[in-house]
């Protein structure tokens, strides 16, 4: 069955555990457990109604194969709401996520959230902030004593030609878009350790902060932007904690970044 399950540049039968940075290793997608079905029984669970599509999948490696079957596409789709002089982007809910199938960073995050949320014992958001104002949301899990995380944006079918197939190969890791895989960590502020890594060595701007977001799903997140300065709001019943706050020399990007944990405004519940 294996070779009519892979999908994408993930390989239902690849084995290895590699280490990529101090903590960190790169594993491959199938660590969080196997899929089930074909590629060609995932295209039928695909066509599904929402609450059968959803009772069909156990496994990261499932949602994924659905993910890219099911066609999910990129797209602005956050709606904007400006509170005083903060822009608040609200969030679709993992079940309007799953429902239109595509969207941005946030709705990737919410997709996955709809389908493995009880799946495992913890799952959350690994995000992170950059000093002109752009952000990221992906998703972790945490099961086993390890955090995983993947970035599910770059599990679209669009992405997938911008990384080389799951190898185990440090030589196609170094070639790749290093986010299009799946990592673990005992600690997740090595992850974050290894990303600043990553994005100096691709000479990217490094985030000034990174968090975490402890509930499967994300609801909405908030900037405040100047010349001099990024003021980015994350609501607190997405129960937030901070990973790592970069020095200034550290980061890239001109100007200064701060975050803030507010209540979520009542104009977006």
């Amino acid at each position: 069955m294996d070779k009519y399950a892979h999908i994408g540049n993930y390989r239902q039968d690849a084995d290895f555990c590699i280490p990529v940075f101090e903590g960190v290793d790169w594993v491959p997608l199938n660590t969080l457990g196997k899929t089930r079905y074909t590629n060609a029984q995932m295209k039928e669970i695909a066509v599904l109604p929402l609450p059968e599509r959803k009772s069909r999948i156990a496994t990261l490696y499932e949602a994924v194969q659905l993910f890219i079957l099911s066609g999910f596409r990129g797209a602005f789709d956050n709606e904007d709401v400006f509170i005083g002089d903060t822009l608040w982007q609200k969030h679709k809910s993992p079940e309007q996520a799953a429902a239109s199938s595509e969207g941005c960073c946030a709705t990737d995050t919410n997709w996955l959230a709809f389908y493995l949320r009880g799946r495992y014992p913890e799952m959350g958001s690994f995000c992170y902030a950059n000093r002109d104002g752009n952000g990221h949301i992906t998703t972790y899990i945490r099961t086993g004593g390890f955090y995983y995380f993947i970035d599910m944006m770059m599990c679209r079918l669009d992405s997938q030609a911008f990384f080389s197939p799951e190898s185990g190969n440090l030589r196609d890791l170094a070639r790749s878009e290093w986010a299009g895989y799946l990592y673990r960590a005992e600690n997740a502020v090595d992850f974050c350790r290894f990303a600043m890594d990553r994005f100096a060595a691709m000479g990217r701007d490094r985030p000034f902060c990174f968090y975490l977001r402890r509930r499967p799903d994300v609801t909405a997140t908030g900037l405040r932007l100047s010349e001099d300065a990024a003021v980015f709001h994350v609501p607190t019943c997405d129960h937030p904690s901070i990973l790592l706050l970069a020095k200034e020399s550290e980061g890239g990007g001109k100007g200064a970044g701060s975050i803030e944990f507010v209540g979520l405004p009542e104009k977006l519940r």
